[in-house]
Formats: C-alpha cells, structure tokens, sequence
C-alpha cells in the first residue's frame, strides 16, 4: 500500500521519518524505486537497530 502512495515520487529521494527499526526503510531502500532513502529516527537505539539490519543484508550497501 506505501509503494502505491509513494508512485507519483518514484526515482526521488524518500525520507523515512521515524523509520523505527527501519522495516519500511529497507523495503523502499530494495524496491528500487528511488534514487536513495534516507532513514530518520528520533532514538539512537533505533536508529543502531536499522543500521544494524542494514549492515546484515548486503543488498542494501552502497546503494
């Protein structure tokens, strides 16, 4: 259902506020679908989960 919302910006740039452990992130993140997300969070143990979760799938480095 957010892919769909988020079809009129496909290839921009999406800021994931509040992105938690980052889940919807990484889903936007490996839809490819946009030139980059950017993961905000207003907690540092959120935000070391994400990265975290990140670090440990390959596909989503240097992206």
């Amino acid at each position: 259902m957010a892919m769909e919302y988020f079809k009129s910006v496909e290839g921009g740039l999406l800021v994931d506020a509040s992105c938690g452990s980052g889940l919807f992130s990484r889903k936007f993140a490996k839809s490819g679908s946009f030139s980059g997300v950017i993961a905000l969070d207003f907690s540092e143990n959120m935000l070391l989960q994400c990265y975290d979760f990140i670090k440990k799938d390959a596909t989503l480095l240097n992206r």
